[in-house]
């Protein structure tokens, strides 16, 4: 059995037997309790620890904090449980440092309703720390986070989870971290009414998102957020995901920015407004690269068919290419409106400064039927789309609409290079034999055409 004993400045846990001043223990709970009561960090020797659940609360330990180190990649606590492995409640200043956890693909029971968590940080915990950590092999949530504030996870590997970080009317930083393998989601950020966030999640690679929780579009996706306000999720990589890379649901004042993004089924960066009442306003959607994708970039939905109204979005400076029309997971759910088309927007948007190479349908589209409203579309250049740029045609007969287009170049598009559309339902489609790609100055209806050039 392993053993335990008390330096001056450190608690040292190993795995050979007890000799002459060391403490035989049996699971990590008397270990963790014993560090936090002398008040001095644990440090692990090289070896596996056999575990089931460890706590860290304001009633065990003394209360006092805990921090646990090892060489990375020396150390591995495994989980012989059937609940959470670490739950961390009410207890400030907690630190997992060069740790491996390996939940062994045990099945676990619900931490709460529908979540099942091995590794849970809960009941206004704050200042918890996981630092060059592997948090691998559980068919759970890899690190849930709720009602809590201050969790960071920096440069960690969570590999084979359903969700790799959720983080659930808490705030978090995910930083650096490699996330690999998910079934559902990579990193979540939800909460159950629209209000304040400012979570970060920043410098992560997500490679490999799958759906097998189903539904129509709460998984799959890479980084998740739901009702969250002041989200930044910059510089991140992310690859191969079923559904989006990035999807901002409800909430607001994100920035999305600096992301490489390649290969994702649904549209790359999805912002939306899904249901009444679930409303986004403010988005910030810059400088990201994207390619491989059914969509580049989607601000969705405008208050119409019982959904909520998405909009105040900037998309500016964004690369995307191969943007194609391929098969989705959920045809039946999505409309193909949302696929083959590089950028979509709806009402109070400006798109500027984007490049779009390569779409199978629409370059940029600006508004959907009736929902075209308050729309400026300048200075991007669209190449090889079948579509250049797309007007709502309700825009172009109709006043009240306010959308502006110029400044842009369009180059090959094969069925019109700035033209009125209308979606089908089934298609987006050019409307009549006008082509405002050349004009100099023409105001139609609600748009105003001007100095774009269509080559």
């Amino acid at each position: 059995m392993p053993s335990y004993a008390l330096f001056d400045d450190a608690v040292v846990a190993r795995t050979a037997a007890a000799s002459s001043g060391w403490t035989t223990f049996t699971d990590l709970q008397s270990v963790f309790d014993y560090a936090r009561n002398q008040g001095r960090p644990l440090f692990f020797q090289p070896g596996v620890y056999d575990s089931g659940t460890v706590t860290v609360l304001p009633t065990n330990g003394g209360g006092k904090p805990l921090q646990v180190r090892a060489m990375p990649g020396s150390v591995v606590l495994r989980f012989t449980g059937a609940n959470t492995f670490l739950r961390i409640e009410g207890q400030n200043q907690v630190r997992f440092e060069g740790i491996f956890f390996d939940g062994q693909n045990r099945a676990l029971t619900d931490y709460v309703s529908q979540r099942p968590a091995f590794i849970a940080i809960a009941g206004n915990a704050q200042d918890v720390l996981f630092d060059n950590c592997q948090i691998m092999n559980s068919p759970g949530i890899g690190a849930y986070i709720a009602s809590s504030s201050g969790a960071v996870f920096r440069s960690c590997y969570f590999g084979n989870h359903s969700v790799g970080i959720w983080s659930e009317n808490a705030q978090i930083k995910a930083l650096n971290n490699t996330i690999t393998g998910m079934l559902n989601n990579g990193i979540a950020v939800w909460r159950d009414a629209i209000t304040g966030d400012s979570s970060t999640i920043t410098g992560n690679f997500i490679n490999g998102v799958d759906t097998v929780g189903g539904g129509t579009g709460q998984n799959g996706n890479g980084v998740s957020v739901f009702r969250a306000v002041g989200v930044s999720i910059t510089d991140n990589k992310i690859f191969s995901v079923k559904f989006s890379a990035i999807r901002c649901n409800g909430g607001g004042l994100h920035n999305v920015s600096n992301n490489n993004i390649y290969n994702t089924r649904e549209a790359a960066i999805f912002i939306e407004a899904p249901g009444a009442g679930i409303d986004l306003t403010g988005c910030i959607v810059s400088n990201n690269s994207l390619d491989t994708v059914g969509s580049g970039i989607l601000v969705a939905n405008s208050g119409q068919f019982s959904d909520g109204v998405s909009r105040s979005v900037i998309v500016e400076g964004n690369r995307i290419s191969n943007v194609t029309d391929n098969p989705i997971p959920d045809p039946g759910y999505y409309p193909p409106s949302t696929i083959g088309n590089g950028i979509v927007v709806e009402q109070d948007c400006v798109v500027s400064g984007n490049l779009i190479d390569g779409a199978a349908r629409v370059g940029i589209q600006a508004g959907i039927n009736t929902a075209a409203r308050a729309l400026v579309v300048s200075g991007n250049l669209v190449r090889n789309a079948a579509i250049g740029i797309g007007v709502s045609n309700e825009a172009v007969t109709n006043s009240g609409r306010s959308v502006v287009v110029s400044g842009n170049i369009v180059n090959g598009a094969s069925l019109g290079g700035i033209v009125p559309t209308v979606f089908t339902g089934t298609s987006m489609n050019r409307v009549g034999t006008a082509d405002y790609g050349n004009d100099l100055a023409t105001a139609v209806g609600s748009v105003t055409f001007g100095h774009n050039r269509y080559v």
